[in-house]
């Protein structure tokens, strides 16, 4: 009977180190981010423009990327049928290879934009790349044309806080690292060669008639403003719409330079768990 209460008593002891040992270690185990919800979704869209309709498509995905704690963004269209035939087989790609920066939001280390038209001989090609040197606070812009490589160049990124593009944007929007974004304005600040400037994302009501039909009204539509040199457009203007778990449904990119209003319909929907809906 002695050695029974020698035993309790040294479990009685010894339960409160016991549990605050858990405790701390439980404290220690890193949150998973919630961007890992979204990882291996795969979106794809039906694209309509000028006097087309459904004669090219989209998709826009997230991956893990090669190396630990990165992430892989790929948004791309291309054109269909006569479409493809009189737009010379047109296939826009942007790209954006992102880490989770030290406020918790993803931020980008390489973005890139890449178009290409033609086949054969006649095919022709352009690059654009960003690749974000935090450390040294400076980016490494870079040009391709048709294979020949311009001379990098070296600029500045001036400012102190993170910077992000429209893809890296995009995912943090739908990951809610920003929070809500369906009862106010969201601003992110973006590096441009020239500088840098603002993607500024606002819930609104449709005001066009054309734009009311096209988006009906039970799904939260947001403007995002952003340079027109994202997607060669004549104005600034990008419409999408959200269901209620941030997935976008619809969305018409204003103005694209030789196709005007550009539109795209969501038509499938693969989930991470690989389950279409």
């Amino acid at each position: 009977m002695t050695k029974l209460w020698l035993v309790l008593l040294s479990l009685i002891l010894l339960l409160p180190g016991f549990v605050a040992a858990q405790s701390e270690a439980l404290a220690k185990t890193p949150k998973q981010h919630p961007i890992e919800s979204l990882v291996g979704e795969d979106l794809s869209y039906d694209v309509s423009f000028l006097w087309f309709d459904r004669l090219a498509e989209g998709s826009i995905r997230l991956n893990h990327g090669e190396q630990p704690g990165t992430y892989l963004a790929v948004l791309e269209a291309r054109t269909l049928g006569i479409a493809a035939w009189l737009s010379k087989n047109r296939v826009e790609k942007y790209q954006t290879l992102m880490e989770i920066g030290p406020d918790g939001s993803l931020r980008p280390l390489r973005h890139s934009s890449h178009s290409i038209k033609g086949d054969g001989d006649e095919r022709r090609e352009r690059m654009t790349s960003y690749t974000f040197d935090y450390i040294n606070r400076q980016v490494r812009y870079q040009k391709v044309r048709n294979s020949r490589k311009r001379k990098d160049v070296l600029v500045a990124l001036e400012t102190e806080g993170p910077v992000y593009d429209i893809l890296s944007g995009f995912y943090n929007l739908r990951a809610g690292v920003f929070g809500s974004f369906d009862d106010r304005q969201v601003h992110m600040p973006t590096f441009y060669r020239k500088g840098i400037e603002e993607i500024v994302v606002t819930p609104i009501r449709v005001k066009s008639k054309s734009d009311q039909k096209f988006f009906g009204g039970k799904d939260l539509l947001c403007q995002v403003l952003l340079d027109p040199s994202v997607f060669d457009t004549k104005g600034s203007d990008l419409l999408i719409s959200f269901d209620q778990d941030r997935k976008p449904q619809r969305a018409v990119v204003k103005d694209v330079i030789g196709l005007g209003d550009v539109r795209g319909v969501l038509r499938q929907a693969v989930s991470p768990l690989n389950v279409e809906k």
